[in-house]
């Protein structure tokens, strides 16, 4: 039976091509997926790659914050560190002068002496063996220089000025270091922020 023959073949063939074609669509899907697949993996990657542009950029942008902090703080504490030496130089220097000057002042008469220094005198006078005398009207008396309080004036008023400087000295020493230790507080805690952010944008 030929033409029964004909009609199984054709059919077959049919068969076969319908196979072929389902193959056919369902790899075309599947290549399709897996293209979606590739673009977005492409996608994903390409932004992992600009978030890790991003992110040594930053690390590089914090490296060189922490290199100039760091020699901004080194300054800083040079110079505070000067600044304090010179306060207390100048501070020991006015205590010298300051003592300098009430001596001569007290011998002279120009301030009076403290009680202890007045004691001390006694005890000196009497273990010298010579009397001390003194002219009725001692030429030192007659002399145009007296002490008065004016801060222009001597001798309490020269005294005073002296004081005040160096306590101003003193003021600049205390407020000196209390401005050190804030900048090395926030110099400190600047850098554990920077060493905090460097390695979240490391991982």
């Amino acid at each position: 039976r030929p033409g029964a023959q004909q009609d199984d073949h054709k059919n077959w063939c049919d068969l076969e091509l319908n196979k072929t074609s389902a193959s056919i669509e369902d790899k075309s899907d599947r290549l399709e997926e897996l293209a979606t697949k590739i673009k977005e993996h492409e996608t994903t990657a390409a932004e992992l790659l600009s978030e890790m542009k991003e992110a040594n950029e930053m690390v590089e942008t914090i490296t060189t914050h922490v290199q100039e902090a760091t020699e901004i703080r080194k300054i800083g504490k040079e110079e505070n560190k000067i600044s304090i030496k010179d306060a207390e130089d100048a501070q020991a220097a006015l205590s010298q002068a300051i003592a300098v000057l009430k001596d001569f002042y007290k011998s002279s008469g120009q301030i009076p002496k403290e009680s202890f220094e007045l004691l001390q005198s006694r005890v000196n006078a009497r273990a010298s063996r010579e009397p001390v005398e003194l002219p009725a009207k001692p030429s030192t008396w007659d002399a145009g220089y007296t002490g008065v309080a004016d801060p222009k004036a001597q001798p309490e008023g020269i005294v005073a000025v002296l004081e005040q400087v160096s306590a101003d000295f003193a003021k600049v020493e205390s407020e000196t270091r209390a401005q050190e230790q804030s900048d090395q507080a926030a110099y400190a805690e600047d850098m554990k922020s920077c060493e905090i952010e460097k390695a979240r944008r490391i991982k």
